[in-house]
């Protein structure tokens, strides 16, 4: 079982047009901290979650 410490991960609501790349460099931006890697998922309601 991993540590919550291992998992930390935060999710964004995000504009449907954009991509990983955009949304690496909004998020070092808005929270200031490094990105390891981004998944992204188009919700079927059509709203793009990131998770980072």
């Amino acid at each position: 079982m991993k540590n919550m410490k291992d998992i930390s991960t935060l999710v964004f609501i995000v504009d449907v047009d954009a991509n990983k790349h955009q949304t690496t460099q909004a998020v070092k931006k808005l929270c200031d901290m490094d990105v390891a890697k981004v998944n992204t998922l188009i919700r079927p309601d059509g709203e793009k979650k990131a998770y980072v």
